[in-house]
C-alpha cells in the first residue's frame, strides 16, 4: 500500500492537505526544472555570448545560432520524449538522463575553437537531455492531482521561472570570477543537485503508470482517437501561434525598446520585469483554472498580449513599458500551464506524453519561425511596428481559437471521454 511517513495511507489524504503526497513530487518537480535543460541549455546560452566572442573571437551571429539549433532539436526530439514517457512512464526516462545531461554539460569545459563543433555540441545537449525537458515532469505532476490540478502544474512550472533567475545570478558570478569553461562546470554541478529530488520524490502516481511498456491500463483517451478531435486541432492552432508571438519577444525585446529610445540599463530592467512576471503568471493561472475555465483565462491573457504589441508598434516609452512587460510575461507564464491542464481534463493520462511531445514542437516550430519573421518585417520596412502590429493581429485569432475551445464543449471527466466534446 502506498503509505506517507506517517504510516496513513496516502488514499484518505486528500489534495487539499500538505501531508499529501503529491505536494512532494510537486516541489521536487519543480527543483528539477529549476535546473534542467529549459535552463541550462536555452536560458543561459546569453552568459556564454560575450565570453565565447572574446575568447574565439566568433561573432556574435554565429554564437547566437545556437538558440536557433537548439529550438529545432528540441522540436524534432519532443515527440519522442512524450512516445517514451508514455510507453516506459516518466521516471524511467528522468532518472538516466539526468546524469547523462550532467556529464554532458560538463564536458562543454573543453570545447575546442572549432564552430561544427560548437554546433554540434548544442544538438547533442537536447537530445542527452531529452527526458528531462519539463514534459517528464509535468507529466508526473499531472497524475497525482484533479481537483488542484491547475495550481500543482504552476508551482512545478514556476521552476523554470526560478532557475532563469538564479542561474545568471550564480554562473555569471562563476564566469567573471574563473571563467567560461567553469560556468558549464558550475551548471553541470546544478544539474547534479536534480537527480536526489528526482530518485526519492518523482514517480507517477500508481494506477496511471505503464506496466511492461503497454498503456492500456493508463486511463484517458487512445491518441489516435485524441488526435482527430476538434480540441486537439484548436490547441495546434493556439500554440503554434503562441510560439511564433511568444518566443519572438522574447529575443527582440531589449532592441525593440533600444530602438524606441529606452536606454540599455532600463531596457534591462524592463526584461527583469518580464521575468518576474512569467514567475507570477505561472502561479496565478495555475491557481485560477482550477476554478475558472483555463481557455477563458488563456484568452484574456493573450488579448493583454495584444495591447501590449500594439503598444510596443507605436514606441511606446515611459513607465508604460513595465506594463508592456507584465503583460508579455503573464502570456508566456501561462502557456504550459493551460496546455498540461487541457491535456490532462480532455484526454486523461494514456497519450498525455505524445500529445504534448507533439504540440511542444509545433510550438517550437513556431517559435523559430517568429524569431527570424520579426527581424525580416523590421528590415524590410525599418522599424518593428509593422511585425508588432502582425503579432497584434495574430494574438487576435489566437484569443478566437481559444474562445472556440472554450464553447467547443465541456471538460470530461479525468479518464473518461470528454463530455459534449467532438472527440470520437
Amino acid at each position: 500500500m502506498n503509505t506517507l511517513s506517517t504510516g496513513t495511507p496516502a488514499a484518505i489524504v486528500g489534495e487539499e492537505s500538505r501531508r499529501y503526497r503529491g505536494w512532494a513530487v510537486v516541489l521536487a518537480s519543480m527543483l528539477a526544472m529549476m535546473f534542467g535543460p529549459s535552463t541550462v541549455a536555452v536560458l543561459s546560452l546569453g552568459l556564454f555570448i560575450r565570453p565565447l566572442e572574446l575568447d574565439f573571437g566568433w561573432s556574435r551571429t554565429q554564437i547566437a545560432l545556437a538558440s536557433s539549433i537548439v529550438s529545432y532539436t528540441v522540436m524534432l526530439v519532443s515527440p519522442l520524449q512524450g512516445y517514451l514517457t508514455d510507453r516506459f512512464g516518466a521516471r524511467a526516462v528522468i532518472l538516466p538522463c539526468i546524469p547523462l545531461f550532467c556529464v554532458a554539460v560538463a564536458l562543454m569545459y573543453f570545447l575546442p575553437p572549432v564552430p561544427w563543433i560548437y554546433y554540434a555540441a548544442w544538438i547533442v545537449l537536447p537530445v542527452i537531455g531529452i527526458g528531462i525537458f519539463p514534459l517528464s515532469y509535468l507529466r508526473v505532476v499531472s497524475s497525482w492531482f484533479d481537483k488542484r490540478l491547475g495550481l500543482a502544474i504552476g508551482i512545478a512550472n514556476a521552476g523554470i521561472g526560478i532557475g532563469g533567475a538564479v542561474i545568471p545570478l550564480v554562473i555569471g558570478t562563476v564566469i567573471a570570477q574563473q571563467g567560461w569553461r567553469a560556468g558549464f562546470v558550475g551548471l553541470a554541478v546544478l544539474v547534479a543537485l536534480t537527480l536526489p529530488a528526482a530518485f526519492f520524490f518523482i514517480r507517477e502516481k500508481p494506477g496511471t503508470e505503464p506496466r511492461k511498456g503497454k498503456t492500456e491500463g493508463v486511463p484517458g483517451v487512445d491518441f489516435h482517437v485524441a488526435v482527430r478531435s476538434r480540441q486537439f486541432k484548436l490547441l495546434i492552432g493556439i500554440f503554434m501561434l503562441l510560439g511564433v508571438i511568444n518566443t519572438a519577444l522574447i529575443v527582440h525585446q531589449i532592441p525593440m525598446l533600444m530602438d524606441a529610445g529606452v536606454t540599455p540599463q532600463r531596457a534591462a530592467v524592463v526584461q527583469a520585469t518580464f521575468g518576474i512576471f512569467v514567475i507570477v503568471g505561472r502561479l496565478v493561472t495555475g491557481l485560477l483554472i482550477d476554478y475558472v475555465s483555463a481557455a477563458l483565462v488563456m484568452c484574456v491573457l493573450v488579448i493583454g498580449g495584444t495591447f501590449a504589441c500594439t503598444l510596443y508598434a507605436y514606441g511606446v516609452t515611459g513607465d508604460v513599458v513595465f506594463l508592456c512587460a507584465a503583460l508579455l510575461g503573464m502570456v508566456l507564464g501561462a502557456e504550459f500551464d493551460v496546455l498540461s491542464y487541457l491535456l490532462k481534463r480532455y484526454f486523461g493520462m494514456r497519450a498525455f506524453g505524445k500529445l504534448y511531445g507533439v504540440i511542444f514542437a509545433i510550438f517550437q516550430f513556431g517559435a523559430g519561425a517568429g524569431a527570424a519573421l520579426l527581424p525580416i518585417m523590421r528590415q524590410a520596412s525599418g522599424s518593428y511596428r509593422s511585425g508588432l502590429l502582425t503579432f497584434s493581429a495574430a494574438t487576435l485569432i489566437c484569443a478566437l481559437l481559444l474562445v472556440m475551445l472554450h464553447l467547443g464543449g465541456r471538460i470530461g471527466q479525468v479518464g473518461t471521454r470528454p463530455q459534449h466534446s467532438s472527440i470520437g
